[in-house]
């Protein structure tokens, strides 16, 4: 039961390398994604363009934190994808155009709860997680938006 979840937004003032900048600083992600509570890197491959992350989610009621490990691909001012396998199937997709006077950028989650909840996935209502996820996805472009701003005003002062 895969739940499949995009919204998108344009940042206005900024180019998609800022975007991007933002993006894929790990020590920025708790800050911008609602239910990241802290995040590890463990190694990372530049040349490669791919990573291995920890995440720890915050889910709320009887699941608590779960600690999410997965792997991060990007392109380089494009996109960014996040995929995690255990202990429920995650993908986040981060993908940025260049747009009039700013940046578009679009994100697509989808997650599958049956490995977590197993039988008991089907009776999980799909409109409940899908709302749920699409008002983190909000959160967080607008997370994301107000970082690249911030940033970007900083380095223009400096």
């Amino acid at each position: 039961m895969m739940i499949k979840v995009g919204r998108r937004c344009h940042i206005e003032g900024v180019t998609p390398e800022q975007v991007f900048a933002t993006l894929s600083d790990p020590a920025l992600i708790s800050q911008i994604l609602p239910r990241v509570q802290k995040t590890e890197l463990l190694n990372r491959d530049d040349v490669a363009r791919r990573a291995r992350l920890v995440t720890y989610m915050s889910m709320g009621g009887l699941f608590g934190t779960i600690r999410c490990e997965g792997d991060l691909t990007w392109q380089d001012n494009r996109e960014i994808v996040f995929t995690v396998r255990t202990p429920l199937p995650v993908e986040t997709r981060w993908v940025l155009s260049q747009a009039v006077n700013g940046t578009d950028l679009q994100v697509i989650m989808g997650i599958d709860l049956a490995p977590l909840l197993g039988m008991m996935a089907s009776f999980v209502p799909e409109k409940t997680v899908a709302d749920m996820l699409g008002a983190d996805l909000e959160t967080a472009l607008r997370g994301v938006a107000r970082q690249t701003r911030q940033t970007s005003s900083a380095r223009a002062a400096a």
